[in-house]
């Protein structure tokens, strides 16, 4: 985390730095196959699939977009409807007003579903941040959703239980590469969101909601449990983080995906043998059939 106003400007300037490079011609007309949606002081993009309910709603983590799940979630859709969407500043959407916190971010969805007549019920999937999403929403709409899924999802007592992270000595450098020309074998629809998740808009939206996290978290620790509905932990399988002064912190990240177990009675957990926290990178079959296993348990 970043605990004091220098290190967070300073990442900033990186952020910054590294968003201005983008080449330009990333940046040409491009229409997403979405809708974009006006909640009145700002756009916000949405896309979904199929037509079977109920409404699988995903999430994604910090610096993310809509468009690494684009694969997955039409997938879904042969079985069951699937939506991805835009947080503020992210991709296709617009940067959003006041501060960017989970409960913000679940009051500007509610409307985002209301306002493009999206159908309920829905099971809300929820990857990194976006687990907070997940937990929140279900948490303060409870007759709305009927499932969860929170893939390697975030804990709001992460805050505390990594804080030996800040006392690793000999740190490398903070480095954030510039990204260049998109790969080739990316489509005209990846390269588009390889662009705008580099742009301004994007960067600043990560650096709002990481100054907000602890915030968000607080939110969410106090929201409250999401019933008895389906719920699935799926939690990474390799270690990537260190043991520091004794303490290993991978276990400690373990532990609070467990601890996730107890959001609801009718919960289970699966760790994902060989994949990093990109579980739907790593092993999309996994994320598919745990959401299908929710799905077909709500309806």
């Amino acid at each position: 985390m970043l605990n004091n106003k220098k290190t967070f400007y300073f990442f900033c300037w990186f952020m910054l730095s590294y968003a201005s490079a983008v080449p330009a011609n990333e940046y040409k007309p491009f229409h997403p196959p979405g809708k974009f949606i006006n909640l009145g002081m700002h756009v916000m993009y949405i896309d979904c699939f199929g037509d079977k309910s109920p409404t699988v709603l995903i999430d994604v983590g910090i610096a993310d977009s809509s468009a690494n799940w684009h694969k997955l979630a039409k997938s879904l859709s042969k079985d069951v409807r699937t939506c991805i969407y835009d947080r503020a500043g992210y991709g296709w959407s617009d940067p959003g007003p006041g501060t960017r916190t989970t409960a913000q971010i679940v009051h500007e969805l509610n409307m985002l579903l209301e306002f493009a007549e999206v159908p309920g019920p829905y099971v809300l999937v929820g990857h990194s941040f976006g687990g907070f999403t997940a937990r929140y929403f279900a948490a303060t709409h409870p007759n709305k959703i009927v499932g969860a899924v929170l893939v390697d999802s975030s804990h709001p007592d992460q805050i505390y239980r990594l804080s030996e992270l800040d006392n690793i000595k000999n740190k490398p450098p903070l480095k954030i590469t510039r990204r260049e020309l998109a790969p080739a074998s990316m489509t005209d629809f990846e390269k588009r969101w390889y662009a705008l998740n580099s742009s301004r808009k994007a960067v600043f939206a990560q650096m709002n909601e990481l100054k907000y996290f602890k915030q968000s978290a607080y939110e969410v620790k106090h929201s409250g449990p999401m019933s008895d509905i389906p719920l699935a932990i799926l939690t990474r399988g390799k270690t990537q983080l260190p043991v520091i002064n004794g303490v290993s912190l991978e276990s400690a990240w373990r532990d609070m995906q467990k601890d996730l177990l107890k959001l609801s009675k009718n919960s289970w957990q699966s760790v994902i043998k060989d994949s990093g926290h990109n579980i739907y990178k790593d092993a999309p079959e996994e994320v598919i059939s745990n959401i299908l296993k929710v799905v077909n348990l709500s309806r």
